[in-house]
């Protein structure tokens, strides 16, 4: 199949394809700058629904101008062509990293990113509604970024886009009022991200089956599973993030973002931030093991010791005398 033909940008070749979109990897010519372009399926092109809402993810997230979140370039349509042109991201997805397998401390220096994405979202009320391993791309080996904001809602927008009672997102990542088909808020990303996480420590999902149906069931029923030993410091932040009570999640991404670094905080635990490494040994203080003086204060004991040597001698001339003048006379025995 032949690339389409957009005025400005010369496509080089397919990075990635969805149902309502195919992304290219093209060069914006005016910049010389690489770029990927999200092309709006043409079989969808003329359906307004999805001309509005593919309209609407570009204005969402050029809004948002988060580090953490894909910078967009560039919007526009021609002719019956609409795109969104915005940062190649070439460091893959984590749903390649998961594949890979991640350590704890990287799982959760992930899910600090991308909850630091969803407060700058969510504080301009836009709910993502669908995060899943491969809408977290990586600008380079450290830093994730939070894309396809393609079914973002933004909360402000009374427009309805979706027919009333039906389901959007990926089955195995939904909350349950999103499987319900119910209103959502920001908590429904919290939990979407904490199943994200429970992939990131485990490298599976926690709810499994070959049926969508009743996947969307066991986020609706099935209580939050269980980490294993080794993972169990984690399991207090995964039993709020998969909360089915929206009530019992925690409130807001701050608070998730706090949750993480007051583990972080623990001591022996190198976490999300962490720059500092973790420690090999207890270090022990001056109780413990005397410190050895340092080099520059080596003459500090001499000087203590020639001080105590004077004063001995200042005090035995001082009171040897009267010891001896209160002493008895000695007795001469006369010799016969």
């Amino acid at each position: 199949m032949e690339p389409p033909r957009i005025p400005g940008y010369r496509i080089e070749k397919i990075i990635g394809k969805g149902a309502m979109s195919t992304v290219y990897l093209a060069v914006q010519e005016s910049l010389e700058r690489r770029v990927a372009l999200k092309v709006l399926s043409p079989r969808l092109a003329t359906d307004p629904t999805f001309n509005k809402r593919f309209v609407k993810e570009a204005r969402i997230i050029g809004k948002l101008g988060h580090p953490h979140i894909v910078t967009i370039f560039d919007a526009g349509n021609d002719q019956d062509l609409y795109y969104i042109a915005m940062e190649y991201l070439e460091a893959g997805t984590l749903r390649e990293r998961i594949k890979a397998g991640l350590t704890p401390e990287q799982a959760v220096a992930i899910l600090l990113q991308v909850a630091q994405a969803l407060g700058c979202a969510h504080l301009q009320n836009c709910i993502h509604r669908d995060i899943k391993p491969a809408n977290i791309l990586f600008r380079n080996a450290e830093s994730a970024v939070l894309s396809d904001f393609g079914i973002a809602k933004n909360l402000e927008d009374k427009t309805q886009l979706t027919a009333v009672g039906w389901r959007i997102g990926t089955p195995n990542y939904m909350s349950p009022e999103q499987a319900l088909a119910r209103p959502l808020d920001a908590r429904s990303d919290l939990y979407s991200l904490g199943v994200v996480f429970y992939e990131m420590l485990t490298g599976a999902r926690p709810y499994q089956s070959t049926d969508t149906f009743e996947i969307a069931l066991m986020h609706v029923r099935e209580p939050p599973p269980t980490l294993p030993e080794s993972l169990r410091r984690f399991q207090p932040i995964l039993d709020r993030l998969l909360a089915k009570d929206p009530r019992n999640r925690f409130a807001s991404a701050a608070e998730l973002v706090q949750a993480i670094r007051n583990l972080d905080a623990r001591p022996g635990f190198a976490g999300a931030g962490a720059s500092r490494p973790l420690p090999s040994r207890r270090r022990l203080s001056w109780p413990s093991i005397p410190r050895p003086l340092p080099f520059r204060h080596w003459w500090l004991p001499w000087l203590l010791v020639a001080m105590l040597t004077g004063l001995a001698v200042v005090l035995a001339y001082r009171f040897l005398p009267v010891f001896s003048a209160g002493a008895p006379p000695a007795v001469s025995t006369p010799a016969r």
